[in-house]
């Protein structure tokens, strides 16, 4: 038996994803007076990103015809794994900190 392979991107739960250019990108975070880590996150191991061929420091674009609002966007900055387990790491600390009420 052999497996058939599946284009997520065809499914219609999926939103639309959309690489920015470099500067899109500047242009959304002077719109928005952010940086990137202020940005929302999404893994470069997400299957989206990977099919649309997205890389660590990229960010996307993710457009939702068909939500109850209407058409609603969302940006996400995409980081590495290693990147996601030094986040952790920092988050676990954080949390041992604040248990323990040290600063």
């Amino acid at each position: 038996m052999t497996k058939k392979k599946i284009n997520i991107l065809d499914n219609e739960f999926v939103p639309k994803h959309t690489i920015l250019t470099e500067e899109e990108s500047n242009e959304l975070l002077d719109k928005y007076n952010i940086t990137y880590d202020k940005l929302p996150l999404i893994l470069d191991t997400d299957p989206v990103v990977k099919i649309i061929g997205a890389k660590p420091g990229n960010v996307i674009k993710i457009t939702r015809d068909q939500s109850p609002a209407g058409k609603s966007v969302f940006y996400r900055y995409v980081i590495g794994e290693d990147l996601k387990q030094e986040l952790d790491e920092d988050l676990i600390e954080e949390i041992i900190e604040e248990e323990s009420g040290e600063e």
